[in-house]
């Protein structure tokens, strides 16, 4: 049995105010008030992206992801916003790497790109260092696949944990360090 308690002191702790954060596999809005968790969870939108060719030609396998916590990064190569975001995903991939979270063991990171065309996605991958990620592209923009299966119409990042339960969303590179510093178990 999991003590959420424990664990929603030390959110508390931080004083978050102005985004959400979830906890333990929860999507939890933090307030001064208790207020009731909504449970989000995307396991049958990451099975269904199974066997998807990834923009490097491998095809992408959700057990390679298995037992991780998982950024999913809907972005555009033309949305500059979005591209410093890669890079620091890429830099805090590497700071919590083969990390012990609460539910989940390492981060990985399926980037879905909003993207038409093939040349500048691919040249933005190269661009920005980001091959370590699982780049995938269905090259039809917002109208996409994926994002419609998400409920995404825009550049926005999930954080999922390894059971597919949302923990945040539509957060900061800075916010999503503070949340995994907070989910790691050294804390």
């Amino acid at each position: 049995m999991i003590n959420y308690n424990i664990y929603n002191n030390k959110i508390k702790a931080l004083s978050l105010k102005t985004y959400t954060i979830g906890l333990a596999g929860v999507l939890m809005f933090l307030t001064s008030s208790k207020k009731e968790a909504t449970v989000q969870t995307y396991t049958d939108q990451l099975n269904s992206i199974n066997g998807t060719t990834e923009v490097n030609g491998q095809t992408f396998s959700t057990d390679s992801i298995s037992g991780k916590m998982l950024v999913v990064s809907f972005w555009a190569s033309y949305d500059a916003q979005s591209r410093i975001n890669s890079y620091q995903l890429l830099k805090l991939t590497d700071k919590y790497a083969g990390k012990q979270f609460h539910n989940g063991k390492g981060i990985d990171v399926v980037s879905i790109s909003l993207d038409k065309y093939k040349a500048p996605l691919r040249k933005a991958i190269a661009t920005d260092g980001t091959e370590s990620f699982h780049h995938i592209c269905d090259y039809r923009g917002t109208d996409s696949e994926w994002a419609t299966l998400f409920e995404v119409y825009r550049p926005v990042n999930l954080l999922i944990d390894a059971n597919g339960t949302v923990v945040a969303r539509d957060f900061n590179v800075e916010t999503l360090d503070n949340t995994l510093a907070v989910l790691s178990s050294e804390n």
